[in-house]
């Protein structure tokens, strides 16, 4: 690879200017779809072994971690990677569109897939040079395809989660749920399952035993706002608390109205919710049409492992894992 040349060595998108560092065994990148990197020779030359989806996960890998100089080594750390959850996926992508478009600016999406990379879906970025951001957006949200970018885009942020809208069927922008799900989600920041529960001690065995080992052993911290030290209104560090959290799990146990509060506020973030209640006791009719992992007071171990195990399906493994 001489210098000057045109090609991404890791997503070999033809529009990326490659060049050769003089100081050090190495090339500089500037690529539509991976950004602005280094890599190693030798990561370039080991590259060459890798498919096409392999590729695709080193261009997501590199977009998230920014490594100084792509080596071989993250290089075979991106390929054997497990891709983040959906929810995850979902929220990079709408981060880096916030981080291009301010509240209430208009963006289009091409009709097809066919027609993504064209010139004029893109917006300059601080150094003047293009971003196409629909090719960003595949890197982002670990997508294999334009066409799985653009279902992510319209299906997921906009139909299913509602964090973007849509103004004609082809024109969108941040919707306002989609800006107060980034206020309470603040971008890396955040490892906590907050718990909303009946505080009884009918139930304590339930969060001593099921809920909170269950949230560590996913690798999240487990927080019920009584057993956390403040000085505020119990309802002012409840709201905090939740815009602060990673996700909730919400146990209606008791039929309690502050977990349906708590519930459909963390709902109204876009957080994810994981809905839990005691075998036999009553949910009212708004919740009955969720997913809910009923337990028994007999059966807390298999509770224990069904909520650690829906939280790993909706979120993968967070970053303080039990080792």
């Amino acid at each position: 690879m001489n210098s000057d040349d045109k090609g991404c060595p890791i997503c070999q998108d033809g529009n990326a200017k490659t060049s050769s560092l003089a100081l050090r065994d190495a090339y500089q990148c500037h690529c539509p779809q991976c950004g602005e990197f280094k890599i190693s020779r030798s990561a370039q030359v080991n590259l060459r072994r890798s498919d096409y989806g392999e590729r695709q996960k080193v261009s997501a890998w590199l977009v998230q971690n920014k490594p100084q100089v792509v080596t071989t080594e993250d290089v075979e750390r991106a390929i054997v990677s497990l891709p983040p959850s959906l929810s995850q996926r979902a929220e990079r992508m709408l981060r880096f569109i916030a981080s291009c478009f301010p509240p209430g600016t208009l963006f289009s999406l091409p009709d097809s897939p066919a027609t993504a990379d064209i010139g004029s879906y893109a917006i300059p970025d601080p150094t003047g040079e293009h971003v196409y951001y629909l090719k960003r957006l595949q890197a982002h949200g670990w997508n294999q395809s334009m066409a799985e970018t653009l279902f992510m885009l319209t299906e997921v942020l906009c139909n299913e989660m509602g964090l973007l809208v849509s103004q004609n069927n082809h024109d969108y922008q941040l919707s306002p749920k989609g800006l107060l799900y980034l206020e309470g989600r603040r971008e890396g920041q955040s490892s906590v399952g907050f718990c909303a529960m009946w505080f009884s001690t009918e139930v304590q065995a339930l969060w001593e035993d099921v809920i909170s080992p269950a949230i560590a052993a996913a690798g999240y911290e487990p927080l019920r706002i009584d057993k956390k030290d403040h000085n505020e209104k119990i309802d002012d560090a409840i709201v905090a608390e939740i815009r602060a959290a990673h996700f909730v799990v919400a146990d209606f146990t008791g039929n309690r109205g502050g977990v349906y509060y708590e519930a459909g506020f963390a709902h109204g973030l876009g957080l994810p919710v994981i809905f839990m209640c005691r075998d036999g006791d009553a949910l009212h009719f708004d919740v009955r049409q969720y997913n809910c992992i009923f337990w028994k007071p007999d059966e807390l171990d298999a509770a224990r492992e069904r909520l650690k195990n829906r939280i790993l399906a909706t979120l993968g493994q967070g970053s303080k894992a039990l080792k």
